[in-house]
């Protein structure tokens, strides 16, 4: 027998999830989508970057910035709220090294590949096929030399050297979360997170990235609501901004 109420109920399921599709959508982004809030511009230590890698394996070597003081880049990532992504989202945009030749120098010495080393670009792939083609949405950044570019604008601008210097956060130094999220908003006006390793033979705690935040004009806004914010640090420990690799690891200074 034709069941009337059956057919209805199951119009106004179809329905429902038509009307709601973008919020389910959001929920679980497609690789192929390009929906996101903000952007998040990251910056990582270097000596905790190269503590990190050489912790996976003994015979890891590490390549720092020609400055030992350098924080340099690790990305630009469209993001959006209380989750990842969107990432991955088109695939036929590959990698072209020599798009960025005219950059490839200053590459080299701000977004360095430290546990790979200076001269390969297995970093700036893996950023913009993983960020860069979702970031494609906004006119400042829709080609790869351009995403690269405003990588290194930003880093000029906003590096994380000059702001923890002007608040007196020092190298060798330990300190509160609290003391150095508030030290970067009394610099830069907004909220950033920051994220940490931990050693897990001594139990410290090590200044691992920074992030700042921009909506998709480029202009710095609060990080309230991304991933992981404000921290993944232990809160209940002071953060250790080491002045070289933890543990003394045998880098290699290039």
């Amino acid at each position: 027998m034709f069941n009337i109420k059956m057919v209805f109920n199951i119009f106004c399921i179809i329905l429902l999830a038509t009307v709601n599709g973008n919020t389910i959508y959001k929920k679980h982004p497609s690789s192929g989508s390009t929906d996101f809030d903000v952007l998040i511009f990251t910056q990582r230590w270097p000596p905790t970057v190269c503590y990190t890698w050489k912790e996976s394996s003994a015979s890891h070597t590490c390549s720092f910035p020609k400055e030992k003081d350098e924080w340099t880049i690790h990305g630009i990532w469209p993001s959006q709220l209380h989750k990842m992504g969107p990432q991955f989202c088109n695939k036929s945009l590959s990698f072209n090294m020599t798009a960025l030749k005219p950059l490839e120098s200053q590459l080299q010495e701000k977004w360095i590949d430290i546990e790979y080393g200076r001269e390969s670009s297995s970093l700036w792939q893996h950023e913009w096929n993983k960020h860069g083609t979702c970031a494609i949405v906004i006119e400042e950044l829709n080609t790869e030399f351009k995403y690269f570019k405003k990588g290194l604008n930003l880093l000029a601008k906003y590096d994380m050297k000059d702001v923890l210097a002007k608040s007196n956060i020092l190298l060798g130094e330990a300190y509160s979360i609290e003391n150095i999220r508030n030290a970067i908003e009394k610099i830069l006006g907004k909220r950033a997170a920051i994220m940490c390793r931990k050693n897990k033979t001594t139990g410290e705690s090590y200044i691992f990235e920074i992030r700042i935040c921009f909506d998709k004009m480029l202009q710095l806004v609060d990080c309230d609501g991304i991933y992981e914010y404000p921290t993944d640090c232990d809160t209940s420990l002071k953060v250790i901004y080491p002045g070289e690799v933890p543990h003394r690891y045998n880098a290699i200074q290039v």
